[in-house]
């Protein structure tokens, strides 16, 4: 009986790497269409069936990724890692999770720990750049030497990896100018914190937006929440509670999802009706958005999208000399009932 080819048999017939081959089998857009064929063809000839438990034992030993966050607690990184997982095991890989207290996701005992487990690859999510750390590349350098890396982080990072980028200008950007387009012009910024790069990166963007529509720049309208639904809840009643009644805002960007839904919970409280006396627009566009009242509008940074992302890079990174690069991933704005954008343009008062 003829042997079974593997992936190795036909990498060599073909020429190409077994990444390629794995890509090819996968039908990964970015191959070449020269390429593809001259490997089908060898695919077909070999009646070849990739298996990734043949080539795990090939290799001799399974494919591992690492996947650090600082809690899959929080519903982002859940979808982080749950997408990585799948992704990877897709792709015959397992997966360890790791997780961290925020600015700690880089720590030398984690680099000993993944470098000791022979891990094909690591991905890292969260606030691991927040601090100016000078151990942060030196870390990255010495895991790369042993592994590819990569990050799903803000844009302008200096990491010498590879870079998946929140698409946090749009983050910002979006919601505001969406909301002066339906006549909004306070419009206030709560969540996050001034310490967190992500979180700082989103307030500069923010100011930059009011700037630019002439819209007026109020410190009392910038509150620093954290990021889970009590500090929401907190930064609109401290907020409110300051100012007079004619100088509330009109409209609520939030951090993210969870500060929203405490907003909401807190202007409900004092009183208020969504959409028509307070607009508010989230960020991450969780599960629970078209199920708020009302439903949350939201900005949709497509955290599983990244993650697969990444986890593909990770693979193909292992038999490449480049692990340096970043892809930058869109945000979308998802309009519901929370902007009351089917109100239609309204005339405040400024």
């Amino acid at each position: 009986m003829k042997k079974k080819a593997t992936i190795y048999d036909i990498a060599r017939e073909a020429g190409v790497s077994t990444a390629t081959v794995t890509r090819v089998v996968r039908g990964d857009p970015g191959v070449r269409e020269a390429t593809r064929d001259k490997v089908q063809r060898v695919i077909d000839r070999n009646a070849y069936a990739p298996s990734m438990s043949a080539q795990n034992l090939e290799s001799g030993r399974s494919k591992a990724l690492a996947v650090v966050v600082p809690s899959i607690s929080n519903l982002y990184f859940a979808k982080i890692f749950d997408s990585a997982y799948w992704e990877a095991a897709d792709n015959g890989c397992s997966v360890r999770l790791i997780q961290t207290k925020d600015n700690q996701a880089i720590s030398p005992e984690i680099v000993n720990e993944l470098i000791r487990c022979r891990m094909d690859g690591v991905l890292f999510a969260g606030n691991i750049w927040s601090a100016d750390r000078a151990d942060l590349n030196d870390a990255m350098e010495r895991l790369n030497h042993y592994m590819p890396v990569a990050a799903i982080c803000p844009p302008g990072v200096e990491l010498n990896c590879i870079r998946i980028e929140s698409d946090l200008l749009n983050c910002a950007r979006l919601p505001v100018r969406h909301l002066h387009t339906l006549g909004h012009r306070r419009i206030a910024f709560i969540g996050g914190s001034m310490h967190s790069k992500d979180a700082s990166h989103r307030g500069a963007t923010f100011l930059e937006q009011l700037r630019l529509l002439g819209l007026p720049d109020d410190p009392a309208y910038h509150v620093d929440a954290g990021y889970d639904m009590e500090g929401g809840e907190r930064a609109v009643l401290r907020m409110l509670s300051a100012l007079p009644r004619e100088r509330w805002p009109s409209a609520i960007v939030t951090f993210n999802d969870l500060v929203a839904l405490g907003a909401i919970r807190q202007l409900k409280k004092m009183g208020q009706h969504l959409p028509e006396d307070m607009a508010i627009v989230g960020c991450d566009n969780l599960f629970f958005c078209p199920y708020s009242d009302p439903p949350l509008t939201s900005v949709d940074l497509h955290p599983a999208e990244m993650a697969q992302s990444a986890v593909r890079e990770l693979l193909v990174a292992r038999e490449s000399a480049s692990r340096s690069f970043s892809i930058l991933r869109d945000a979308t704005l998802v309009v519901r009932e929370s902007c009351g954008a089917a109100l239609g343009f309204r005339h405040f008062d400024t």
